[in-house]
């Protein structure tokens, strides 16, 4: 093949007068392929539709119309890359450019050069010349050659411009009015199923043993459609765990609805949940209502009240509950999902009544602490590193960084690490990430564990019972005087570790 034909004005003359004639973009575009497939003497010539919402579409192939295609995502390949930077690119080896790669090798594509067509700093599409073979190779010649035949046909340009952005506006605004319609329709109906409602599975980093037996005992309770109790530290990821079940459960299609029981007392808390009659010609519908068929996610369910939890296990046992103030009954066949990050059946004072803790404990799982999956440490951290980040803009941790993460002790959990990782992603101006960029917590706590190590035990004469006291007291202390934890980090019962404080005389005889 040879380079682009030398530019002629009655050919172009006639190209614009054609492509006046049209203000449909397949047509439009269609013409233009063709002549740009004869004009550049290549394979293919592929013209793709930038949306309002920066996503690409096929319109044309070697000067034919593509009907129906599907949208490509946003910043996808060669395309997104001449978007963001608005400016043409080419490649004479497209199998092993990083832009091209995966689907240059299936195409048998060998080069490719692509060019925005732009008017006034507006990209309305993109331009995308292949070559099949190492016979036509293109070069910087080739883009100002297409420039030149940009800017002779300018007029019919700006007229599609005008067009595609009215086009676009359109779209958009029906996009809005069917949604509104929707939206009332749902309301009619007493049920609110709108976007805010549904969801999407979110990934769920995690190679180690302990998550792949978390993950696959949640993919069977999705399944098995009952409700759930998730126990775990703050941090870990619960309501995470909570999507998964919904998304992966025959339910999927229907509402989430996430509450967090803590940040309401327990007269909005229930009005929140069940709903209220207002008057005689208003109703508020509850949560519980709206996640009808669909998962309603209880965050922090240790902290409703004694008389709510009563409501609550009365409704999961019958399906029927009545609003605040109401007379008559409503329906829903809603799953609840609870969650909290105290061990409810072990914790020292009783926060959840039996009933309702049989109802929600019919399927149980506790998400590990990060401390507890020190293998995922690293895989989490480059996660949240480069989240949302992509090419140049994405950075590494050094060595002596990863050491630092698997060795802290992440009283946060992931929570904790997403915002060290932002931080860090912050702080750092090159590409690697140093033990400076990282939060004060865990190079001090490097510091306080090397001086630990570096310590002399000193001998002090005490009997068995004192050296006992003065464990318990530390191990008390350190965890921050949480006795279920102590007495399990202890090897003793809860009881046990109650009658010795009562003899070392650090508790009410009553609290014993």
């Amino acid at each position: 093949m040879t380079s682009p034909q030398a530019l002629s004005p009655s050919k172009l003359e006639q190209l614009t007068s054609l492509l006046l004639t049209t203000l449909d973009e397949r047509i439009f575009f269609s013409h233009l392929g063709k002549f740009l497939l004869k004009d550049m003497n290549c394979d293919n010539v592929l013209i793709y539709e930038v949306k309002d919402d920066s996503t690409v579409q096929l319109t044309s192939k070697n000067g034919k119309a593509v009907k129906s295609s599907k949208k490509a995502a946003k910043n996808p390949g060669p395309a997104g890359h001449v978007l963001r930077t608005k400016r043409s690119y080419f490649s004479n080896n497209c199998a092993r450019d990083p832009l091209f790669a995966e689907g240059a090798i299936a195409d048998g594509i060998q080069a490719e050069l692509v060019v925005p067509v732009a008017e006034e700093g507006i990209i309305m599409a993109t331009l995308h010349f292949q070559s099949l073979s190492d016979i036509r190779a293109f070069s910087r010649e080739d883009i100002t050659h297409i420039l030149n035949t940009l800017q002779a046909l300018k007029k019919p340009l700006t007229n599609m411009k005008m067009y595609l952005a009215a086009k676009h506006l359109n779209e958009a605004l029906l996009k809005k009015v069917t949604e509104k319609e929707l939206e009332l329709e749902a309301s009619k109906l007493g049920h609110q199923v709108s976007d805010n409602y549904k969801i999407k599975e979110k990934e769920i980093i995690g190679k180690s043993e302990s998550m792949k037996r978390i993950l696959s005992l949640v993919d069977r309770i999705a399944e098995a459609g009952v409700n759930s109790l998730i126990t775990g530290e703050n941090g870990t990821g619960k309501e995470m765990i909570a999507r998964r079940i919904h998304c992966r459960s025959p339910r999927q299609e229907m509402a989430f609805i996430s509450l967090d029981c803590s940040t309401l007392d327990e007269q909005q808390l229930e009005i929140e949940l069940f709903g209220e009659e207002c008057g005689i010609d208003r109703t508020r519908i509850g949560l519980v209502e709206k996640a009808d068929r669909g998962t309603l996610f209880l965050n922090n369910i240790s902290h409703m009240g004694m008389g709510l939890q009563a409501k609550l296990s009365r409704f999961l046992s019958e399906k029927m509950a009545f609003r605040v103030n109401g007379t008559i009954p409503f329906r829903s066949e809603v799953r609840v999902i609870a969650a909290s990050s105290v061990e409810l059946e072990t914790a020292e004072e009783k926060l959840l009544r039996e009933n309702l803790l049989y109802s929600l404990n019919t399927m149980s799982l506790r998400v590990p602490a990060l401390r507890e999956r020190h293998e995922d440490v690293e895989t989490l951290s480059f996660h949240f590193l480069n989240l949302n980040k992509i090419g140049d803009s994405q950075k590494a941790l050094s060595p002596c960084v990863v050491k630092a993460l698997k060795e802290y002790s992440w009283p946060g959990n992931v929570r904790e690490l997403q915002n060290v990782m932002e931080r860090a992603y912050i702080l750092a101006e090159g590409r690697i990430i140093e033990k400076e960029h990282l939060a004060d917590s865990i190079t001090n706590a490097q510091i306080e564990e090397a001086a630990s190590n570096d310590s002399v035990i000193v001998f002090s004469e005490m009997t068995l019972c004192e050296l006992e006291r003065k464990h318990i007291c530390l191990t008390l202390e350190h965890l921050g005087g949480n006795k279920t934890k102590t007495a399990k980090n202890l090897g003793i019962t809860v009881k046990t570790l109650y009658n010795k404080l009562h003899s070392y005389g650090m508790i009410a005889p009553k609290e014993a």
